[in-house]
């Protein structure tokens, strides 16, 4: 479908969707038709194994990524169209293909409640249930990225060298003073370290290791103090040279978690993207994009998992 005809399609679901049939305003036509079918959406698929749910997160344009903003009409024209029953969609973990997905329920099917709803939110990003057909093993509650046009992802072979979890340690430890956390608040912290292939460098890859509280956020009762440590680092010279890091101490109300949740090259650059899930005690979590710039990894995008688009 050309883009003529898909936005001709789209008015015509607009006037239908009206129960005035009236015309749509601008604003509805500024906020969907620069969706075309050349877009790339970037979905969240999240949620238990068997039934997983389906988000859009991002639209990709051109090396950037865009929020999805659009009127109560247009959600519905995405659910309408992105959510088809029937619709597929590859997923990606870890920088690798992982299957697809199958839509079998948009969010406002015509014969059945919303699939869900958001207390004192009138305007909602839907979501659909997906059926997985994963072609790489998954664990009972699954964490993918979706795409709405395939993406390919750099194959690696390459083994990755042993001893990721000494470097880490030391690698964190060294970023956690310079940030005045002491190993004293590194203690009883879960710690985590593992070479993962981005793309980057002459090697391909990128050392993570992580220190945090096995009670972080919601899962813990918010008191007290706590710290938090992730930092990402690449080869240089045969020294490990920090790109990234995110270190910080206090009370456990206020300190702000980060775990990378995904990774892959979603702009075709052969470097991927890395997804950080980003949440506070008792407080909406956010998606964060970090995109490789130079010799560093910085933030392009982030988005809020709260799906209540009231006041955004």
């Amino acid at each position: 479908m050309r883009r003529t005809a898909l936005i001709a399609s789209i008015l015509a679901l607009i006037i239908a969707c009206d129960k005035q049939t009236r015309a749509p305003d601008d604003a509805e036509r500024e906020a969907f038709t620069d969706l075309t079918d050349s877009s790339t959406v970037l979905f969240q698929v999240f949620g238990p194994r068997e039934a997983p749910k389906l988000a859009p997160i991002a639209v990709v344009r051109g090396g950037s990524f865009e929020p999805l903003s659009l009127s109560e009409t247009g959600w519905r024209i995405v659910d309408s169209s992105l959510f088809a029953m029937g619709r597929q969609y590859a997923m990606y973990r870890n920088g690798l293909a992982a299957g697809t997905l199958e839509i079998v329920r948009g969010m406002w099917p015509a014969d059945s409640a919303p699939l869900y709803s958001v207390p004192g939110c009138r305007r909602i990003v839907p979501h659909a249930l997906g059926l997985l057909r994963p072609t790489v093993s998954l664990e009972e509650t699954v964490e993918l990225l979706a795409s709405s046009r395939p993406l390919a992802q750099r194959v690696d072979n390459r083994a990755v060298p042993a001893g990721a979890d000494a470097q880490g340690r030391s690698l964190a430890s060294a970023v956690a003073s310079a940030a005045n956390i002491g190993p004293e608040d590194l203690n009883g912290l879960d710690y985590h370290a593992r070479w993962i292939r981005t793309g980057v460098g002459a090697a391909g890859r990128t050392l993570l290791a992580s220190y945090i509280d096995p009670n972080a956020g919601d899962l813990g009762p918010g008191a007290g103090s706590t710290a938090m440590v992730l930092v990402l680092a690449e080869d240089s010279a045969g020294t490990l040279v920090a790109s990234y890091s995110h270190a910080v101490v206090g009370e456990a109300r206020t300190v702000e978690f980060q775990r990378l949740q995904n990774f892959a090259d979603v702009d075709g650059d052969s470097i991927a993207e890395l997804f950080v899930e980003s949440w506070r005690y008792a407080a909406i979590p956010s998606l964060v994009i970090l995109k490789r710039d130079g010799a560093r990894w910085v933030e392009r995008f982030r988005v809020g998992l709260d799906w209540c688009v009231d006041g955004r």
